[in-house]
């Protein structure tokens, strides 16, 4: 209950009244009703209004809205899927990749043990590239800076800047497929597919690709989203999470029928493998980049965000993500007390 308060909080009252109206104008009802289905289904099923707004919670009977992961049963979920034990092998940057070396197809630097003639070493090895240098143990893109090993770089002050900035992790960039960059160049557009676990088996239960929707060097909270065949083709509506939906890309005008995204097939093989490497943690969001040559993993998620994988603009879904999980567990989803 203390977290379900905590939420409470944390409400952006701009933004639930947005989306109230947003949600009023489709169903043709008020803005009233909606705020106080929102309340109630607060209440009764643990579920927010941003949450409300991705489920359709508006048009779910009761029996749907059984199906889907909300604030209140994913804590329980991942408590029992996910071994603390062990999750912080994903929390920690730097022991992630030395874990999944063979699978983040990248060199990096730990300047929590690397000194400055290792730096610069890494620096002659990578120069006239980008270079990444990122908190250890942040997420969402917060402290991450790319900087160009140019002839203009003074190593040793630029080593000193990341250890102030807590950039303990250097790594190079990612070079990106050249067919995702003719869709967006602007960043390294990522690949989400979800895990699980079961019996020493891995399930691949969900996918959704993420491009800009500006040219930002970062992917943002304005993203633009959609999902994948295994031969690569868009089997969904691109959407944001506005409810906006889109036939081309808002930057580059290419149309999302026209594209073939390579090596899908590669990357669910490579999270099969890259699954079973801590299987202690059987529920994981992998974010994976398409690189020339392949797929190549940029991190793992032990605690995902849900609201993507049960977004029903992508496909007009009416039954949530915890469906495809109890499809895998079986009777052992009593056992998460769920």
């Amino acid at each position: 209950m203390g977290l379900m308060f905590d939420k409470v909080k944390l409400i952006n009252y701009d933004k639930l009244n947005r989306i109230a109206r947003d949600i009023a104008e489709r169903n043709d009802t008020t803005t009233g009703r909606v705020k106080r289905d929102m309340v109630r289904n607060f209440l009764v099923h643990g579920i927010g209004y941003t949450d409300y707004m991705k489920g359709d919670y508006i048009n779910l009977t009761r029996q749907q809205k059984k199906t889907f992961l909300t604030t209140r049963n994913y804590d329980k979920l991942l408590k029992y899927l996910n071994d603390s034990t062990y999750t912080g092998v994903f929390v920690d940057k730097i022991t992630f990749n030395k874990v999944f070396r063979e699978y983040i197809g990248r060199d990096f630097l730990d300047l929590r043990t690397a000194g400055p003639e290792e730096f610069a070493a890494f620096m002659e090895k990578n120069r006239g590239r980008k270079i990444f240098a990122k908190p250890n143990a942040d997420y969402g893109g917060h402290g991450i800076e790319c900087f160009t090993v140019d002839d203009d770089l003074d190593f040793e002050e630029r080593r000193k800047k990341c250890l102030e900035n807590g950039q303990y992790l250097v790594e190079e960039a990612i070079i990106q497929h050249e067919e995702i960059n003719r869709m967006c160049p602007f960043a390294v557009n990522t690949f989400r597919i979800v895990s699980l676990v079961k019996d020493n088996v891995p399930y691949i239960l969900e996918n959704a690709m993420r491009t800009n929707s500006d040219e930002s060097v970062a992917l943002s909270c304005d993203d633009v989203f959609m999902r994948l065949s295994p031969d690569g083709r868009v089997v969904s509506n691109v959407v944001d999470d506005l409810m906006n939906t889109y036939d081309d890309h808002p930057v580059t005008g290419v149309p999302f029928s026209e594209m073939r995204i390579p090596y899908v097939r590669e990357a669910y093989e490579m999270i099969e493998r890259a699954a079973m490497e801590v299987p202690e943690v059987r529920y994981v969001g992998w974010d994976v980049a398409i690189g020339q040559d392949g797929p190549v993993i940029i991190e793992g998620n032990q605690y995902p965000s849900y609201g993507l994988v049960q977004y029903f603009m992508l496909e007009d879904e009416h039954e949530g993500h915890l469906k495809k999980i109890a499809a895998v567990l079986g009777d052992e989803l009593k056992k998460a007390g769920i």
